[in-house]
């Protein structure tokens, strides 16, 4: 069996201080890449004679993440060049996705560019699917309502907010931040499918760009019904007057190669379990090296599966954000102090770094920083993050 690892993380501005007594300790001084210096003989050789062939410089690209060659833009949310053109200036847009066992499986999720799971009351996490292009958003579902902390991890990339339904917190904080949105609660149809029309379009009155979709009205509670699309939700940003122009962040500090964080510093990382809660305490990420991507299960190890697609959630990167996370005055809902940045994991290619992290306000980016203060470079793919209570720091474990 192989070696379960435990994360014991020590709150600092700078570091992330060991990991407990059940992991090897290792070496914590960064591997050093060796170079080879051309050594001078005193031998005297033959003159060779010169030629004008001279072999051309290597090309470098103004922005390695870009080639010229390619019709494509790089995704600001991946990294990878695989964008329509067309979209080119526009914001990108996250969406609420439910994610307690009942709302399951989930639609659309396993096309989004980056995804992030945070949990709400009740110890029940939730998602928010960011998408770079709102017209690349297949039908999601089922969509739930927002709270704080998805509002503010929507604004570090100035994307738009998609939610149905708030609880009564949120409007006074998204007003105050200047975050954009759209509460799909007040602009719902009733009871439609678009598996009933050729295109998948479903044509709704005026002013409504949410519904109900009618085959799980028949199987779940009605909670866990709502759905969309990108054609009604950017018809929505329209209806709603929201800019859809303006800048669109990069998600990480994404690099054309391997990222030297992980390959240098990385130790292996076959599987890491994420403890959100005694509810969810079982967000399983699995590496495939064939594939290099880690695969998402939960829920007693049941694979998390796309209903549209049939395919099972697949990323490049996952990152861990340890945040302290208090019960408001309410006794109800959860305050996240992402600006205190406690500690983070981030995995990929089947390794794990500890890093720390820094928000300092709703607005502001999510940067990741390995434990010598350098933003950490992160490798182009799509990203799985989890936002997780500090005082259950000790219960996410690993495999090497």
């Amino acid at each position: 069996m192989l070696k379960k690892k435990t994360l014991a993380l020590f709150l600092s501005f700078t570091l992330l201080l060991g990991v407990t007594s059940c992991k090897k300790e290792e070496d914590s001084t960064p591997k050093m890449v060796e170079t080879v210096a051309t050594v001078a003989t005193t031998e005297t050789t033959e003159a060779v004679p010169e030629t004008s062939e001279t072999e051309p410089a290597p090309v470098e690209l103004e922005d390695p993440l870009y080639d010229p060659s390619i019709p494509f833009l790089v995704n600001p949310m991946t990294g990878v060049q695989d964008m329509d053109p067309a979209n080119e200036g526009n914001r990108s847009v996250g969406v609420v996705i439910n994610n307690c066992a009942a709302a399951l499986p989930q639609r659309g999720v396993s096309q989004a560019d980056a995804i992030y799971e945070y949990e709400t009351e009740g110890g029940q996490t939730r998602l928010l699917a960011m998408f770079a292009d709102v017209n690349s958003i297949p039908e999601m579902g089922s969509l739930r309502s927002a709270r704080i902390v998805a509002s503010d991890l929507c604004a570090s990339t100035n994307s738009i907010f998609i939610h149905y339904g708030r609880n009564a917190r949120v409007p006074d904080h998204i007003a105050k931040y200047g975050i954009d949105h759209i509460d799909g609660n007040n602009c719902s149809a009733g009871s439609y499918s678009s598996k009933n029309y050729e295109d998948g379009y479903v044509p709704l009155s005026g002013g409504l760009f949410f519904w109900r979709d009618s085959t799980w009205l028949s199987q779940r509670a009605l909670e866990h019904t709502a759905v969309s699309d990108g054609r009604h939700i950017a018809e929505g940003i329209e209806h709603y007057g929201i800019d859809l122009k303006g800048e669109s962040p990069f998600l990480f500090n994404f690099v054309a190669d391997n990222s030297i964080d992980i390959a240098e510093r990385g130790e292996p990382c076959s599987k890491i379990n994420v403890y959100f809660s005694a509810t969810n305490d079982d967000a399983l990420f699995t590496y495939d090296p064939e594939t290099n991507l880690y695969y998402k299960s939960q829920y007693e190890g049941k694979a998390q599966i796309d209903e549209t697609t049939g395919e099972q959630i697949a990323v490049t990167n996952v990152v861990v954000l340890f945040c302290h996370v208090l019960r408001n005055a309410d006794g109800y809902t959860l305050d996240y102090y992402l600006q205190d940045g406690t500690g983070a994991l981030y995995i990929s290619n089947g390794k794990l770094v500890q890093c720390t992290y820094e928000k300092k306000n709703p607005n502001d980016p999510i940067k990741l920083y390995n434990l010598d203060g350098e933003e950490i470079e992160v490798n182009r793919g799509k990203s799985y993050i989890c936002a997780v209570n500090s005082d259950r720091v000790h219960l996410t474990t690993w495999e090497g």
